[in-house]
């Protein structure tokens, strides 16, 4: 399991990423930006990878000679679901990356937006249902939660995780959202 910021440590990096909060839409430059098609995002390499998180979150996954999973088990924690068909699940960013532009990603370079979107060391990379990962969208946490009400501790301590690592910003609904889903923590 990826290290994640204790309760109180968490709520520290929301209240420093409030006070660099940014507001409104910010266009995007769609062939470098999170709109970007996956493969320009995700290289070759990469690409391996992030299926060695299909095999790493998921039970007897078998792959085919692409490294693709074919088969196996996993358990999307966004919704509590467990899933039997590798088609119908997502590797998910936990900070969208369209949101990522939103809050700071849009004055990276090519290299750095690239880094963020293959980070497999970081707790930005998870695999979920595919409908999950869908209904969440480019959505912050002040307009989507995970609908596993247990799961929403572990979600908003790895998105501020997320957020804090790469200096990105959060608005205020964003931050109450993730104040509240703090609230639900044991310790």
């Amino acid at each position: 399991m990826i290290s994640q910021p204790g309760r109180e440590g968490a709520r520290g990096a929301v209240g420093k990423n409030l006070d660099r909060t940014v507001g409104g839409h910010v266009d995007e430059d769609r062939r470098v930006g999170p709109s970007a098609s996956h493969g320009e995002l995700v290289d070759a390499e990469k690409r391996y990878r992030a299926r060695g998180r299909e095999r790493r979150d998921g039970q007897d996954v078998v792959q085919d000679d692409q490294c693709r999973a074919v088969s196996g088990t996993w358990y999307s924690e966004y919704d509590g679901l467990t899933i039997y068909s590798a088609s119908r699940i997502d590797i998910d960013h936990v900070v969208p990356l369209k949101e990522a532009w939103r809050s700071g990603a849009s004055q990276w370079t090519t290299p750095e937006r690239r880094a963020f979107a293959n980070d497999l060391v970081d707790s930005q990379l998870i695999a979920v249902s595919a409908g999950s990962n869908r209904g969440k969208g480019d959505k912050d946490p002040g307009n989507w939660k995970p609908p596993l009400q247990s799961y929403r501790c572990a979600y908003s301590r790895a998105w501020i995780s997320v957020k804090a690592t790469y200096r990105l910003t959060a608005n205020p609904a964003e931050a109450e959202a993730l104040s509240g889903m703090l609230d639900t923590c044991d310790v």
